[in-house]
């Protein structure tokens, strides 16, 4: 009887477990994951230095320190009137079609605008160095 009741809690230990990693989230990284991993993005800084045309900047990084815009840190009196712009193309795995898909950001330091193929994402993120999707 006892091995019945083992084999029985065994079956059932297996089918939620494989049940939750069929639910199991999974990533994929759009830029690195930090200064000693980044991925090359398209990038256009409308002002300051190195600004006015496209060209490539490792993400995530800083623009400034990059070499684009207006180094101003410390320095606000006079804040730069100048955006960035990012641009990437990536596919999804065919597995993800009929999946719910978050973009995430760890941290963007202005107001951020996302687009997908054109179309805005979402709302504008309007706010500091925090988490949104």
């Amino acid at each position: 009887m006892k091995l019945n009741h083992l084999l029985l809690l065994i079956i059932i230990s297996l089918f939620f477990s494989t049940n939750l990693l069929a639910n199991e989230t999974e990533f994929m990284f759009l830029s690195g994951t930090g200064s000693d991993n980044t991925v090359d993005w398209e990038f256009y800084c409308t002002g300051g230095r190195n600004s006015g045309y496209w060209t490539t900047i490792p993400v995530p990084s800083c623009w400034e320190q990059q070499g684009f815009g207006t180094y101003n840190y410390g320095h606000n009196k006079n804040p730069a009137d100048e955006a960035g712009k990012y641009s990437y193309r990536f596919s999804i795995p065919a597995r993800w079609a009929e999946k719910h898909i978050d973009i995430v950001f760890e941290g963007s330091m202005t107001d951020t605008e996302v687009k997908i193929n054109g179309q805005l994402a979402g709302p504008v993120h309007q706010g500091a160095l925090y988490r949104f999707s």
